[in-house]
């Protein structure tokens, strides 16, 4: 689920951010990264609805103010390539946990798998200053939600169907519908507590034992793993849970479809 804080003022009333510019773009990386990097901390700072193209071409330190749509055609283009993008890089991230584990003869825990998908082999979107990921994805779910499931569809993320059906086989003593919830629940704990301590970790002045006083990682990985493990404190209703599947029209919604 993986930056230095961009100098910004506060909020404008209607919901747009203000910004100071950069002198000018990175010329390591070009006018249409620099877009991508500044859109991306941008995101992760004010939500995606709070941040206006002026922002972005501001942030970035672009000449042109038409350079967004000259490179992406829209500030909805935009997002949807950093969307893929991170996608992709999660994707590749778990694959090659996975792949890991595979090689020592599959997973022996919970987890073994919640550490790969909370803290995978490679970091995401390691070209930018300060971390972005969880912030902008957080913001996504919560705003343009059906945006992140049509792009999810499209991709199929099957790295993170692996995982979840995994944790399914690994826990066969809970009701199949029980742990189809506690997935769902799993997810959208990770991703929000990401974050958080994500949000900590790109402010460099701001300082919290919450953070400090343990391995924050070790235990999210932890509350994780406990919250999929849970005993079950109510026996399931097979009566309800046929009832919803009929009036579905007997179809079964594709797990990751549901949690994002």
């Amino acid at each position: 689920m993986a930056q230095s804080a961009i100098d910004s003022g506060s909020i404008k009333a209607k919901g747009s951010a203000r910004v100071k510019s950069k002198a000018a773009p990175d010329a390591k990386i070009g006018t249409r990264d620099s877009i991508k990097r500044a859109a991306r901390r941008l995101f992760a700072e004010h939500g995606v609805e709070a941040v206006s193209v002026r922002d972005i071409i501001a942030a970035a330190g672009a000449k042109n103010g038409g350079s967004l749509n000259y490179y992406f055609g829209s500030k909805d283009a935009l997002i949807e390539e950093l969307l893929k993008e991170i996608f992709r890089e999660m994707s590749d991230a778990w694959m090659l946990g996975l792949s890991e584990i595979d090689r020592k003869g599959g997973p022996k825990s919970v987890r073994d798998i919640v550490k790969i998908i909370i803290d995978p082999p490679v970091p995401i979107l390691v070209i930018d200053d300060a971390p972005t990921a969880s912030r902008f994805l957080a913001s996504m779910l919560s705003t343009r939600r059906a945006v992140v499931q049509e792009l999810i569809e499209r991709m199929h993320f099957s790295a993170f169907s692996r995982l979840l059906l995994y944790i399914q086989e690994l826990n066969e003593g809970i009701p199949p519908e029980v742990m189809r919830q506690r997935l769902i629940f799993f997810a959208w704990y990770t991703v929000s507590v990401l974050a958080a301590y994500e949000s900590y970790r790109a402010q460099a002045k701001h300082k919290s034992t919450i953070w400090t006083d343990y391995d924050p990682l070790a235990n999210i990985i932890d509350t994780g793993t406990g919250l999929l493990e849970a005993d079950v404190s109510v026996a399931p209703s097979h009566a309800l849970a046929g009832k919803r599947r009929k009036a579905d029209g007997q179809q079964s919604a594709n797990l990751v479809d549901e949690i994002f």
